[in-house]
């Protein structure tokens, strides 16, 4: 039988009213006006799908999801987005990254305040800078003076350094690597080559072994580990122009229905063949994470009781200036976690440590809030280009997630 989109979507709407019914009165009222504004943001038609979780003291006390996963553009049957719905989740994914390396750094496997610069070959040399060191935790926390190439990914079998250029590297008016702040995704291929250079292993397994298992999650970079079955229910990600129909951006059914990682590789290249260490874009570390809501939200809270993830070693100085804030989307950051504090959060009041995630239509998002021991994670899997304009209300939100942030904020508000 072939489901209707609204079926699909009431069946899904049921599922997190029974998430919801164990909780005292005083959450019923924040959770149905919660779940009302993720259905209204989906019957828009702005996005394919959209969920939220929120949990409290480790325990789920908000999980609603509504849309369809897979089948948004006619490239599939349509299946229904769950809260346990992987997807590519973007750069939420830095996260795991980082709590690697500080994990690594904790046994002793590595220095992330070592000098990391003669790890390529040619070595990784700020022109405007060239006697600067560069370390492991400027990388994590967006400070080593990089600027993103243009393409910041190599297939295999290539070597991150084919990626080197002149242009990579911020001009000097903020100083020497270490003093400034620009987000660069390719900070974090250059980390994951360095990770797997003092372990000898794949950043996929590397992350899964420190991190992600330990956790219990059943999620993995690029696909890498992750089962057969929840992969099958995995989500695709859409756009779709403003009068248009969604088109596939990422993870349509030949990535949700194989058995491999999903990486890019030139004819004939093998995975077996990989050299750990030569090319640390391989698997994405800037944001090819599969994981589910209730799995970023896992991940938050993680990430928040580890302390070297809670550290800032950049705060905005609009006076200096000392980095590139974005319009005020960044703030304050720690090698590996973005920190709203409580005078400019996106919900006001609520201090939260965790990472935003935009990338093939997606907009992602999972924090821990320290002051209620709580997490928020939230997407949509695609966005049409009303969807991708900047909300009034804060910098990090566009119209899309606007009503996943209002219904976070009810929800926090009630706690």
């Amino acid at each position: 039988m072939r489901l209707s989109r609204r079926s699909l979507m009431a069946g899904v709407a049921g599922a997190a009213l029974t998430a919801c019914a164990h909780r005292a009165d005083p959450m019923r009222i924040p959770a149905a006006a919660a779940r009302r504004r993720i259905e209204d943001l989906v019957y828009s038609a702005m996005v394919p799908a959209a969920g939220l979780v929120v949990r409290q003291r480790g325990e789920v006390i908000f999980a609603q999801a509504q849309g369809l996963a897979q089948g948004a553009a006619g490239e599939a049957d349509p299946a229904p987005f769950t809260p346990d719905a992987p997807m590519r989740i973007a750069s939420v994914s830095k996260m795991a990254v980082a709590m690697t390396a500080h994990r690594l750094a904790a046994k002793g496997a590595l220095d992330i305040d070592a000098d990391i610069r003669a790890a390529f070959s040619p070595p990784l040399i700020n022109p405007h800078f060239p006697d600067a060191p560069i370390t492991l935790r400027q990388l994590l926390s967006h400070t080593a003076g990089l600027e993103d190439p243009e393409v910041y990914w190599q297939p295999l079998p290539g070597r991150t350094e084919t990626l080197f250029t002149q242009t990579m590297w911020r001009t000097p008016d903020w100083g020497p690597p270490g003093a400034g702040f620009r987000y660069a995704n390719f900070g974090y291929g250059l980390a994951g080559a360095i990770l797997e250079q003092a372990t000898g292993d794949r950043l996929d397994r590397l992350t899964a072994r420190e991190v992600l298992a330990p956790l219990g999650l059943d999620i993995g970079f690029n696909w890498s580990g992750v089962s057969s079955r929840k992969r099958r229910h995995g989500a695709t990600l859409y756009s779709r122009e403003a009068e248009g129909s969604w088109q596939v951006q990422a993870d349509g059914p030949t990535n949700l229905t194989g058995s491999d990682p999903a990486i890019l590789t030139e004819d004939g290249a093998r995975l077996a063949d990989y050299v750990p260490g030569t090319n640390g874009t391989l698997f994405s570390p800037q944001g090819g994470l599969r994981a589910s809501l209730h799995d970023m939200a896992i991940l938050a809270r993680a990430a928040a009781q580890d302390p070297a993830m809670t550290r800032p070693v950049w705060r905005f100085d609009p006076a200096g200036p000392n980095g590139d804030d974005e319009q005020l989307y960044f703030e304050t950051f720690t090698p590996g976690a973005q920190i709203h504090e409580a005078n400019a959060s996106p919900i006001p009041g609520v201090k939260l440590i965790g990472h935003h995630g935009e990338a093939y239509g997606l907009y992602s998002g999972a924090f821990h809030a320290p002051t209620l021991d709580a997490e928020i994670a939230f997407a949509v899997t695609g966005t049409s280009v009303p969807g991708m304009e900047r909300s009034p209300h804060h910098p990090v939100i566009v119209k899309a997630t606007e009503p996943l942030w209002a219904a976070a904020e009810t929800l926090l508000a009630a706690l």
